[in-house]
């Protein structure tokens, strides 16, 4: 019969329009809960920070940290912002540096404070400078 749907098509439609869009995992969600902690959290934070790392010293320059995309499209002065997120005023980010930044964007980003950013949470921060 030509334009009907069988009945298990038909369940199966009916489940989806009842669960809605599905939305896919965040990046980084190792354990597969569809979910990120803190810790997964910091490791995408520094993999996508850490790219501005040109010379490969495992730190960032106040050089390396204005060449960056985000830099360059930031409202804000990205060397006021660097000077801010460089704790221990040796003018390069560390490991250590970027997992506090992270940290607190982690928590700006944890709408519901629970703790874990959902794919909903990440799609709607607003695009913001470093802090």
């Amino acid at each position: 019969m030509p334009g009907r749907l069988k009945p298990c098509h038909a369940v199966i439609a009916a489940m989806l329009i009842v669960a809605g869009p599905v939305m896919a995992a965040p990046r980084g969600d190792k354990n597969g809960d569809g979910k990120l902690d803190l810790a997964e959290f910091q490791a995408v934070f520094q993999t996508r920070l850490m790219k501005a790392d040109t010379d490969k010293d495992g730190k960032i320059s106040l050089d390396e940290w204005k060449a960056r995309p985000a830099s360059k499209s930031a409202k804000r002065d990205p060397a006021k912002e660097f000077t801010r997120v460089d704790k221990n005023g040796d003018g390069f980010l560390d490991a250590s540096e970027i997992s506090a930044l992270a940290e607190r964007r982690f928590h700006r980003l944890d709408a519901n404070g629970d703790g874990f950013l959902t794919e909903e949470e990440l799609q709607a921060r607003q695009p913001a400078a470093e802090h």
